[in-house]
């Protein structure tokens, strides 16, 4: 996810097997695994597990970008593209930044790992919302884990 003005935008897809272009059942198989891309894992290859992955490519606007932020499932899958966004962007670094998403992630429950990476951009500092707005309720139903 990218933040542009202050805006989350999506840059990846999740990798799951419910998704309608995912080749599992496309091919006639059937779900025993709840991942479709992995890199090494030689063993779950003949599951159907593949190690292709999606590419997107865009230009960085460093007068609107404020950073690039990789999330695991155990952050995205409680907090919304632009609930990260709105956390990072109240942070003094990218350091502090990571710990928070990291903390809040666990204070919403997760059982899974929690990683983040955060690359800032020119526009680091300068999309402050005296607004944020933190929801103290998750909405498990949308989540994948939960489904």
């Amino acid at each position: 996810m990218i933040c542009r003005k202050g805006a989350a935008r999506k840059l990846t897809k999740d990798h799951t097997p419910d998704r309608k272009d995912e080749r599992i059942q496309r091919q006639g198989g059937f779900v025993t695994l709840a991942m479709t891309r992995s890199i090494g894992d030689f063993h779950l290859k003949t599951c159907g597990v593949i190690a292709e992955p999606d590419t997107t490519r865009i230009n960085i606007k460093h007068g609107d970008d404020s950073f690039l932020a990789l999330t695991s499932d155990g952050v995205n899958f409680l907090m919304s593209d632009q609930e990260i966004c709105d956390v990072i962007s109240q942070c003094q670094n990218p350091t502090e930044a990571a710990e928070v998403i990291a903390q809040q992630a666990l204070q919403y429950g997760s059982e899974d790992n929690s990683s983040i990476l955060i690359m800032p951009f020119g526009a680091w500092g300068k999309q402050k919302s005296t607004n944020v707005v933190y929801s103290m309720s998750r909405n498990f139903a949308s989540s994948g884990r939960w489904a």
